[in-house]
Formats: C-alpha cells, structure tokens, sequence
C-alpha cells in the first residue's frame, strides 16, 4: 500500500471514529424522557408515539399556538374527547407532513385539526431540537445532571405518557396591546401563502383524505400575527378542497377573545384561561359536527388514565 493510500484510509478511519464520537455524546446528552432537563423540547410534538394504539379522537398539528392554545385536558374534562396537541415551535408545514406520517404508525385519528398559522412559516434554517445530530448544542449543559443510564440508554418517545398531551399551560396574564378590531379590513386581498407551504398544505389534505381522516382548519387567536389578508386567503384555499375552516380571530356569539386577560404575553400566545375558552369552543364544534364518530369516553373504563390527566391539568393551573 503506497503512503497515498495509507494516508486515505488513516483519514477515513479518522472520520469515521470522529463521527461515532459525536453521535455518541448526542446520544448521551439527549433528555431519555420527558421529565429530563430538556425533555419537553425533544418530546414536544411527538406524545402520541407513547400514548395506547389508535387511542386518540383527535390530533391538532401546528406551531406554539397550538401547545399554548389547545387543551386536551380541558377537551376530555369538558366534552370527553381525547386529544394531543403536536404543536412545536415555530413548526414549518414540511415538518407538519412529517409528523402526520409519524401519527399513522400508531394513531388513526377521527379528526385531524390543521392550525393556520404555520401557513405563513418560513423553513429558516435553525437547531431543531428534536433531532439528536443536534442535540450537542441544543442540550450541553445536561452535563451538569448525567446519570448513568444516560450513557448506555437510547432516548424513546414510546416508553412515557406526557400528562399534558402536548398542552403548555400558563398562568402568565399580560394584556394585549391591541385594538379589538386587529384584523383589519375583511375585503383585504389575500396573502399569498408561500409555494413550498401551499404544497404541503396541499399534501397533508391528500394524505387525510387518503387514510379517511376528516380534517378541520382552524386559527387560534393571534392579534401579533393573523389578520384578514391571511383569513381571506386561507378561506380561499380551504374552500377549494372541502375542508372547514374556522377563524376565532373574527368574534362571534358564541367566542370572543379577550384581549386583557387572555394571553400570556402581547397577543401571540394564550395562556390557561385564553386556552380553556378556545379549547371549549372547538370542543363544542366538535360535538355539533363529529359526534357521529367521535364519542364521550368519560365514565369508560378503558379511558380512566384521562382522569389523571385532568386531575394533573387542574393540579398545574390553579390559582
């Protein structure tokens, strides 16, 4: 072997070692459940792989509106309808499609719930920290905790329950500043929602269609980043496949979003009463549209375990 090849191949070995090295401290350093420092960040969105097989009525796909906005908590205690919220922050909808596919490897929803606001979502380029090549940087200072299991154990999103179902409740009240009619003008001309996003959006409807999963639209309030440009082009889209859509930006008899105590910070986020009213009203939507196949498990024993899971919800926001 000529000192060419000799050089090569000790690069190569190099290389090789290097990589199983960080891909070993990735491993070591990655929450292996959600109660680790971090866990929330690596397990946020995925929930459903650990819940029982075809377990929940419902699924709702989105970005932080979602975990901060929706309750499946308040949807079981109130209506008796189990549901996760795979809501991640700023989620792309290419990410969305990824995590439908994920769904149906243990999950058949009866409803599917697309939130709007991740139409608008550019695909930058940033640390997810739910992939473990990146874990290095998202979760160094984990050194600080490290047990023994972390160096011989494979973080799994199958093997532990999130009591939350994907909901971050915050008792947090900050009045938005923002006037109550934020939306603008109702004939204002749609916004073009980006190509890429349109396509997705195109391919996560086919794909409910496909597998036999009805699916709602829905935007939950947000006076930061949602107005009737937005409204009216996303109207226009769902029109065209067939899909409802509801806008709770726009107030009606039944919900009205409250601008001084519903948000935990200036209207992009709501915080536990903002998410309990929103919650409840989709769940009564539900009950109105989808009860032919969505029903009241409250009382069954199959679905005790969601007690808990109300009994930890109210545990966490009480006042």
């Amino acid at each position: 072997m000529n000192k060419r090849m000799k050089r090569l191949s000790l690069f190569l070995l190099c290389a090789i070692f290097s990589v199983g090295v960080y891909l070993y401290i990735g491993m070591v350093v990655t929450p292996k459940n959600i109660k680790d420092s971090g866990g929330q960040l690596y397990y946020r969105g995925m929930g459903f792989l650990a819940e029982p097989e075809n377990s929940l009525d419902v699924i709702v796909y989105g970005n932080s509106d979602v975990y901060s906005g929706f309750s499946p908590a308040v949807l079981f205690d109130k209506f008796g309808y189990t549901a996760y919220g795979s809501g991640r922050p700023k989620q792309t909808m290419t990410n969305v499609n990824k995590l439908l596919q994920q769904t149906l490897k243990k999950q058949q929803p009866k409803l599917a719930i697309l939130e709007t606001d991740c139409f608008y979502s550019k695909s930058d380029i940033q640390l997810d920290a739910s992939n473990i090549l990146f874990a290095p940087f998202v979760y160094h200072s984990r050194w600080k905790e490290l047990k023994t299991r972390d160096f011989h154990d494979f973080p799994s999103r199958k093997e532990m329950v999130d009591l939350n179902k994907g909901h971050i409740p915050s008792k947090i009240v900050y009045e938005a500043k923002y006037k109550t009619d934020y939306m603008g003008n109702p004939k204002a001309k749609p916004k073009e929602i980006p190509k890429e996003n349109e396509k997705q959006i195109r391919s996560f409807i086919e794909k409910c269609k496909e597998e036999n999963i009805p699916l709602l639209m829905v935007e939950l309030p947000s006076p930061s980043s949602w107005n009737y440009a937005k409204h009216n082009a996303v109207k226009e889209l769902a029109k065209e496949h067939g899909v409802e859509f509801i806008d709770m930006n726009i107030p009606t008899e039944e919900f009205c979003v409250d601008l001084k105590t519903d948000f935990r910070d200036n209207g992009n986020h709501l915080n536990t009463l903002g998410a309990a009213k929103s919650t409840e009203y989709i769940g009564q939507y539900i009950k109105e549209n989808y009860s032919h196949c969505i029903k009241d498990k409250r009382g069954n024993k199959n679905y005790e375990a969601w007690e808990d899971v109300v009994d930890y919800y109210h545990s966490r926001t009480k006042l």
